[in-house]
Order: structure tokens, then C-alpha cells, then sequence
């Protein structure tokens, strides 16, 4: 079978590279490995797709060459993004942070109005599609599939088949290899925002509970990156959106220290200052509710713990100053060793991907070879936690799309 273009991949890139490359004139298809497209989007913001992020810009993502994503987002940043969608029936909310939402809350609209697109354009879905090589002779692509029963040439090829994360939603990492039989080289694969596994001692007994808190990232001391936001306890270690910001560091960074702030809002003269009052106006307390109603509950007998205070049946009038001061410093520098994350399995992205510097920023082309273009996960970029990825998507899903269909 013969066409002119084929994108390698059903996810939020390939499809923004065929809709563009069709609206634009380029006869396209898109193949898919799994037997339903778009399965990762569905999935996105805990069903409700936060599709971009009104905020995106170059300091929210990361990668070899992070610098490689100012052109794509220039070309297409988030308000084309809420553009594209607006036109497609997609009425837009933000919410905190940039987040922008549909405003029917279902990740599933969005999916239907990519859907209905590509059925409006006529470009031809085929899914149960596992590209096992590609042949590149005579400037033609020759693309075979897994089980031997399909070939497709083409002229034009995308290759938008994301990377290592959530493997039973599409992506296995194959794009990688696909990219190494075109001459293009990949980096090392990591996962990103994504949860992670902690020493014990530090969440013993805090599964399930939440708390808003500004984490630094240390590594030997030195000061990496920090996030504010929702910080979750798990059974194994850390979770949350603050996490997932921060996570990105386990794919650069080996015995990685979080230090979390506990209560942002006050700075440590002030907590000592609180807890010294708290002292006098609950002495007729043990120090097993000493802090309630400032820190939760469990979470707070545990700083009691690590502080020193062996028995929180201990009176709170016997509350030393000097421990005072210890708790307070607790508070405010609660450390937390990282030892890993939870893999690729439950990672929402791929830190690292195809080489950017074997790639054309400004067109998405490849260095190497004629015709051959890249868009999404699959490349050595991603972004924070709260829309960035879906954002680098579609813009260079769009840059894909735009140039292979103007050359």
C-alpha cells in the first residue's frame, strides 16, 4: 500500500501531526500498535485532561538540549493550543497553577474531538499496527509490520511513537528503535513524574496522608530545584504533583535528598514562636496531641519521634526549649532520602528520548535522513507535571505535521 505520509503512533502527537499535515494538502495515515488510539489523553488528569498549561514556557521543560523546545513553543505555544481545541467544540477552563481543563471536566471530549477530525479530514486510523522495521531506499519509506501481513511505503514519515511510559496505554519504547535504524541515536531512558520510593523511616505510618509542602531537591548538598504543592505519603515512599515535579532529578541525579518544608507559610522564627505559645496554652496536654490542629496528626507525632521525644506520653508543660527549637527545624527541614521511583509502569513520561542535535527545531525534521520527522514523547524532551507534556505534544505534533505537508 502506498501513501504519501504515515505517522508512526495514535497518541496526542501523531495525531495533532496528521490533522495539521491533511488540513494542510498532505495525503496521511496514522498507524497504531494497540487496538484503540488515544489511550494515554484519556487517561490524562485523573480523566479530566488538563490539555496544556497557559503558562508554558522553556524553563518547564527538560532534556540534553533544552533549548531545542523554544522554537516548537514559539511556533506553537499554549494559547494555539486552546485555539486548535476551541475550534474543534472544546470550551476551555483554567484552573490553579495554568491548568487548563475542558470545561465539561472528560478527558474524553478531547478524544472525540480528535476523533472527529480525523474522520471530517479522511485520514485513514489503522490500529493493531506494531511496526517491526523500516526500510529507507529510493527515498521511500517501507514500513512492516510486526506480524508480516502489512507494508506500507510512503514519502513522508512521521515517527510520534512516545516513549517508555505506562506501557499498557501504547507506548513500549519501540520509537527508540525505530529511530536507531533511521541513524539517530537516543539517550539514556528514565522515568518522569512519576512516584518515589523512599527510605522507611520518613513515612513509617503516613500512608494515605496529604499535606501542601515546598520540597527542595538536594544532591551532595547542593541545592537542585524546589516545588510547592500537594505532597502525598505512600506505603513505599512519596507521591503528589510536587513530587512528580521533581522527579525529573532521579533520571540525572543518584542519592537524592528531599527536603520538605512543611509549612511554607511561616518561616522558622515564627513556628518556634507558635509552638513556645502552644506550650503554655496546652500544657494540661501529652505530647501526643501537642501538635493537632497545626501539622496532622500522625504526621506530627512522627516529627515528635524523630525530635527526640521517645514517649509522647510526656507532658507538654515538660517540653524543653531547646527541643522546641528541634521540632521547629523539623518542620521546617523534614529530610527524606530518595532511593527510587516505582518504573516506567506507573511513569506519566520518559525522561530522554532521539538526540534533539540529530534533529531540525525549527521544522521537526530529521539531520539524517530526507523526510523523516519527529513530534512528542519520543524525542529528548518533556516537561513538569500539569499540562507542559500534552503542551510539547501538540506543538511539535503541529511542526511535524506543518512541514512535512510544506516541503
Amino acid at each position: 500500500m502506498y501513501t504519501e505520509a504515515a505517522v508512526i503512533g495514535g497518541g496526542a502527537a501523531g495525531f495533532m501531526a496528521a490533522v495539521t499535515a491533511k488540513a494542510n494538502g498532505l495525503d496521511i495515515i496514522i498507524m497504531e500498535r494497540k487496538d484503540r488510539v488515544l489511550k494515554k489523553v484519556l487517561a490524562t488528569g485523573n480523566g479530566r485532561c488538563n490539555y496544556t498549561n497557559i503558562n508554558a514556557g522553556i524553563s518547564n521543560y527538560y532534556g540534553e538540549d533544552r533549548e531545542f523546545a523554544r522554537d516548537v513553543l514559539e511556533i506553537f505555544g499554549p494559547e494555539n493550543a486552546v485555539d486548535f481545541f476551541e475550534k474543534l467544540g472544546i470550551v476551555h477552563k483554567i484552573e490553579e497553577n495554568g491548568k487548563v481543563y475542558p470545561y465539561s471536566g472528560q478527558a474524553s471530549a478531547v478524544v472525540d474531538a480528535l476523533r472527529f477530525e480525523t474522520q471530517r479530514l479522511e485520514i485513514p486510523i489503522y490500529t493493531n499496527f506494531d511496526v517491526s522495521r523500516i526500510k529507507y531506499e529510493n527515498s521511500l519509506f517501507k514500513i512492516f509490520s510486526n506480524d508480516g501481513n502489512k507494508i506500507i511505503t510512503c514519502k513522508k514519515l512521521i515517527i510520534a511513537a512516545g516513549g517508555c511510559s505506562y506501557p499498557e496505554l501504547g507506548s513500549n519504547g519501540s520509537g527508540y528503535r525505530l529511530a536507531e535504524m533511521m541513524g539517530h541515536k537516543s539517550t539514556e531512558l528514565r522515568p518522569a513524574l512519576v512516584q518515589l520510593k523512599t527510605e522507611k523511616d520518613p513515612v513509617k505510618g503516613l500512608h494515605g496522608i496529604k499535606v501542601n509542602a515546598k520540597i527542595t531537591a538536594y544532591y551532595k548538598g547542593k541545592e537542585l530545584n524546589s516545588s510547592e504543592g500537594e505532597l502525598l505519603f505512600t506505603d513505599y515512599g512519596i507521591s503528589g504533583p510536587v513530587v512528580f515535579n521533581l522527579s525529573y532529578l532521579t533520571a540525572l541525579y543518584d542519592n537524592l535528598i528531599f527536603r520538605a518544608d512543611l509549612m511554607p507559610d511561616y518561616n522558622i522564627c515564627d513556628i518556634e514562636k507558635m509552638l513556645t505559645v502552644r506550650k503554655e496554652n496546652l500544657s494540661h496536654l501529652t505530647m501526643e496531641d501537642f501538635l493537632v490542629g497545626m501539622i496532622n496528626k500522625k504526621l506530627g507525632q512522627l516529627l515528635l519521634k524523630r525530635s527526640g521525644i521517645e514517649k509522647l506520653s510526656l507532658s507538654v508543660e515538660k517540653l524543653s526549649d531547646e527541643r522546641i527549637t528541634k521540632i521547629a527545624f523539623l518542620i521546617k527541614n523534614y529530610d527524606i532520602k530518595i532511593q527510587e521511583t516505582t518504573g516506567f509502569r506507573n511513569a506519566q513520561v520518559t525522561a530522554g528520548g532521539v538526540k534533539t542535535e540529530g534533529v531540525n527545531p525549527k521544522t521537526m525534521e530529521s539531520k539524517k535522513v530526507k523526510n523523516l520527522y519527529f513530534a512528542g514523547e519520543v524525542l529528548d524532551i518533556f516537561g513538569d507535571c500539569g499540562g507542559y507534556n500534552l503542551q510539547w505534544a501538540w506543538a511539535s505534533g503541529y511542526l511535524a505535521g506543518k512541514s512535512a505537508a510544506g516541503k
